[in-house]
């Protein structure tokens, strides 16, 4: 799909200007930080789900982006100190990440986020294909991004693993600083079409993947409860009534991904996420892919 195209049905589906039906009482002010340069595809998805969670719960709302790039340590430190600068974030879950903060436990991918691609130089494509055991994917270095929880989750399953900033991480990629780059399997394929010009030799590794128990999930500021609350109600009647499966299903932003990515024909290695809360570990089977 050329990227025109997905960028249009992309943010088409996402609905971002428009709430629910109007409502009598005061809209929800929805304000979210701007994570990186040219988000736009990656966030696409997330804010479809949430105009679906919104208009089931029949709330009124309006949503903006802060034009403040925060990295993921910063928007959360935003979110649990009450100034309002955001009042909402979705990254990866994580029980730290959780401490003063209101958590919609419902994956936004059903767990996709979790199943990682590598991001590689196309001529190291062979260096790959050798690679049958776990111990083989040791050898070589990965890179992620600074406070990421993933960084954590690979490290403890003993992967040698360098950090940098987001959009660094493709350099280091493309100068062969690091030897792969993990992405969800959501994030690889859009990533890279922006970035045909500036980072030329990169590509998405065709055979292997990792697959660890993780999602990006809503996370509400302080004070912001009436949200949460929402939002999450919202989330669990779209899952009754069939509305949230028919949008993942049809998404531009996820089956794009899934068609090209093909999953289940990847060498999977499955790792352990220790970094789950209790209440993230009892999320409904029902909310994950597998």
């Amino acid at each position: 799909m050329h990227r025109r195209r997905f960028v249009l049905a992309a943010l088409g589906a996402a609905g971002v200007t428009l709430g629910a039906r109007a409502m009598p009482a005061q809209p929800f002010d929805i304000v979210y930080p701007r994570v990186s340069p040219g988000a736009d595809l990656r966030a696409a998805f997330a804010l479809a789900v949430l105009d679906l969670a919104m208009k089931t719960a029949n709330a009124a709302y309006t949503v903006r982006r802060t034009e403040i790039i925060m990295e993921r340590g910063r928007a959360l430190a935003e979110l649990a100190n009450g100034h309002n600068t955001i009042n909402l974030h979705w990254t990866s879950m994580e029980a730290t990440a959780e401490r003063g903060l209101n958590v919609v436990r419902i994956p936004i991918h059903r767990g996709l986020i979790g199943y990682r691609v590598f991001v590689i130089r196309k001529d190291r494509q062979r260096d790959f294909d050798k690679i049958e055991r776990f111990s083989d994917l040791k050898a070589f270095t990965c890179g992620q991004g600074l406070g990421w929880i993933d960084t954590d989750i690979l490290k403890a399953a003993g992967l040698d693993v360098q950090t940098s900033t987001y959009e660094t991480m493709f350099e280091m990629t493309q100068n062969g600083r690091v030897d792969y780059f993990p992405r969800g399997v959501v994030e690889a394929f859009a990533e890279l079409e922006g970035r045909q010009y500036s980072e030329p030799d990169l590509v998405v590794e065709n055979r292997l993947m990792l697959k660890y128990r993780s999602d990006f999930i809503f996370y509400v500021a302080t004070g912001h409860e009436a949200l949460a609350s929402t939002i999450e109600n919202g989330l669990v009647q779209a899952y009754r009534d069939g509305t949230y499966l028919r949008l993942f299903n049809s998404h531009p932003y996820i089956q794009d991904a899934l068609a090209r990515t093909r999953p289940a024909s990847r060498k999977t290695f499955h790792l352990d996420n220790p970094y789950l809360s209790e209440a993230d570990r009892r999320i409904p089977r029902e909310y994950w892919m597998s």
